[in-house]
């Protein structure tokens, strides 16, 4: 099979059918010659017998039939067999009606012969056209064969890539699986040994150590949470389920839950009476994600505003800090997993994975929407979440 899906047959066909008129000619170029050779010892014979019985206008109009089949079958050669024809007519009138019909015969010749050059003029330009129309279209066949291999590299190369990203999910779900299950018991009995340590006998430096390894754990514990989502919302296999959802107690909630009037001074300016349809779950996670990295990339003193603009198909909710701001180049990347803005300057302080953001714009997307950034570097961020304001069918 040839990469369009077609038996080898079809294109040895298509092959033939793109041979032009005139190679086909040049392979039949014994018909063409035949008929110009009987209608020229036609065109002999009967001028003799005409020029014996004296009907001369019978025998100059005989020589028009083979030049021009001559010159439109082998053009140039066409119109030298013209000539010789031409004057072949002029002997035999010389010879059988004499020299009193020379003037007549020299005129006829010339017409002959500019017959002649006319059509082997015509004839060489359609034969050109015709090379031309020929080469476009061997030109076109072979685009055309080009475009249908790298078209066939293509869906191999994106079948492979699937395959890979499949492959990929896989193994960060696995692995994801696979460190969060001996984290669990750690975390249990550091909490236990925490919660009492007088029962059991820890001393103050040691209860500091176990409480600072407890706190690295659960930070292990939600980086490979994100990993998990982030591998569960590139797999197709979330799907959100769509409830009535009042938009400023969900907010409200994430803020409180999270603690973040401590760390900044947060105004969410959305109005109560605002009911948008989503996953709750997936669109507090998207939110807390966001209001977090406002937070995080925030600066003295921090404040974070969110408001809201209804609009005809979207609710656009804003999330704007006061912070470092994002460098233009680098706004085009933020989305993508494990990416920093500033991971040139890294400093560990703000503990990051750069999986914030691509969660939220997932979990967005998988709603319809969209989440955009406007930023000027040294004077903030604003992140605009755009959810559908009906339900996506």
């Amino acid at each position: 099979m040839n990469p369009a899906g077609c038996p080898e047959e079809v294109k040895e066909k298509d092959t033939r059918e793109r041979k032009s008129p005139a190679m086909q000619i040049s392979t039949t170029s014994v018909k063409p010659l035949a008929a110009i050779t009987s209608t020229t010892i036609i065109s002999l014979a009967v001028g003799l017998a005409s020029l014996s019985s004296g009907f001369y206008i019978i025998f100059q109009n005989l020589f028009y039939i083979p030049i021009i089949l001559a010159c439109i079958f082998y053009i140039r050669r066409g119109l030298l067999f013209s000539i010789i024809l031409s004057f072949t007519y002029l002997g035999m009138l010389l010879l059988y009606a004499g020299y009193d019909h020379l003037l007549n015969g020299l005129v006829r010749v010339l017409i002959f012969i500019t017959v002649a050059a006319v059509i082997t003029l015509l004839a060489e330009r359609a034969w050109r056209n015709e090379e031309e129309l020929r080469k476009n279209y061997e030109g076109l066949a072979f685009t055309e064969e080009e475009l249908r291999s790298q078209l066939e590299e293509l869906v191999i190369t994106q079948q492979a890539l699937k395959e890979e990203n499949e492959r990929k999910s896989d193994f960060v779900m696995v692995a994801a699986h696979e460190l969060r299950t001996p984290l669990q018991p750690v975390l249990g009995y550091l909490s236990l040994l925490t919660a009492d340590p007088e029962g059991f006998g820890l001393s103050d430096e040691t209860l500091e150590i176990l409480r600072k390894c407890e706190t690295n754990i659960q930070t292990e514990r939600r980086i490979v949470d994100r990993m998990l989502e982030l591998s569960v919302a590139d797999s197709g296999k979330l799907s959100p389920v769509l409830v009535e959802i009042p938009l400023y107690q969900l907010v409200e909630d994430v803020i409180t839950l999270s603690g973040y009037q401590r760390d900044a001074t947060i105004r969410d300016e959305i109005p109560p009476s605002v009911i948008v349809q989503g996953d709750p779950i997936l669109l507090s996670h998207a939110f807390n994600n966001i209001i977090e990295n406002a937070i995080r990339y925030n600066e003295p003193p921090r404040e974070v505003s969110i408001r809201y603009i209804p609009g005809e198909r979207w609710h656009e909710i804003t999330v704007a800090d006061n912070g470092i701001g994002i460098a233009a180049p680098l706004k085009k990347r933020i989305f993508e997993p494990f990416h920093i803005a500033d991971q040139h300057e890294l400093t560990r302080e703000y503990n990051r994975m750069g999986l914030g953001l691509p969660l939220a714009d997932r979990y967005v997307r998988l709603h319809g929407g969209e989440i955009t950034v406007e930023s000027t570097p040294g004077r903030g961020s604003s992140f605009t979440i755009r959810l559908p304001r009906e339900e996506k069918q």
